[in-house]
């Protein structure tokens, strides 16, 4: 499927965006580097996907403007509202899935179902003191040859995201509780960027709020087990509707 790149303003950003697709709206916080996948792909075959570049993140220039997550994902929003005026499934991968959290506790009204890949927000390990762009790469995935297939971020965009990631990094767990739309957050099993007790805070704090982990995927599950993140987000966004309430946690297997 051809994404075709538009741009969209708000709150005086110019915001890169890509399209493709027919159907319920789905809009995508995507990290830098993990747009252009199959799980794109597989959305825009069933849905109206609109994947967001977000200030700061990319080839944007420098964000200095956002003051807090909050602030990022009011920008956001916005720029979603401009994109489409129905209510529409929201989700954001890694630090992308930071700003996901605050835009759907903000704005209920816009967001239907709401699906966190990877995010950092709570209990994110420290990454060794002086570490690259490469090296934080490589720790991204639970295997070196998943790595190397995907480039590296280069050192530019990578300082420039770690400033606006460290800077706009507290605050999230506060608002948690202000989630009310139905919830999936992905983990993988390997990760080694976020703390594995991470999952529980969000089954506990979001109430209603279903978990999976992706066995022998690392951060980046699309770049691990492809095709068990596309299975698990598409099931759920097509049946968050009648997806079972209560907490659950399911281990995806191979």
């Amino acid at each position: 499927m051809a994404f075709k790149q538009k741009g969209v303003d708000a709150d005086g950003f110019s915001i890169r965006c890509w399209e493709a697709g027919q159907g319920r709206p789905v809009v995508m916080l995507d990290a830098t580097g993990w747009r252009d996948t199959i799980l794109h792909d597989a959305l825009a075959e069933k849905y109206h996907v609109f994947s967001l570049e977000l200030p700061g993140m990319g080839d944007s220039p420098v964000n200095v403007e956002s003051k807090s997550l909050g602030d990022l994902a009011t920008t956001s929003a916005k720029a979603a509202a401009a994109l489409t005026t129905e209510r529409y499934t929201l989700i954001g991968m890694s630090f992308g899935a930071n700003v996901a959290i605050w835009q759907a506790a903000q704005n209920p009204d816009q967001i239907e179902a709401l699906i966190l890949v990877s995010p950092t927000a709570i209990q994110p390990k420290d990454v060794p003191a002086g570490a690259i762009a490469q090296d934080v790469h490589r720790l991204m995935f639970a295997h070196g040859e998943n790595a190397d297939m995907r480039a590296a971020l280069s050192p530019e965009v990578f300082a420039k995201e770690s400033e606006l990631a460290w800077r706009l990094a507290s605050g999230v767990e506060a608002g948690l509780g202000d989630i009310h739309c139905p919830t999936l957050a992905v983990f993988g099993q390997e990760d080694r960027l976020v703390s594995a007790e991470a999952a529980r805070v969000y089954r506990e704090k979001i109430p209603n709020c279903n978990i999976a982990i992706v066995y022998d995927a690392g951060h980046c599950i699309v770049g691990d087990r492809p095709e068990a993140l596309v299975n698990t987000i598409i099931d759920y966004a097509e049946h968050w509707e009648t997806f079972i309430i209560g907490h659950q946690t399911g281990l995806i297997n191979p």
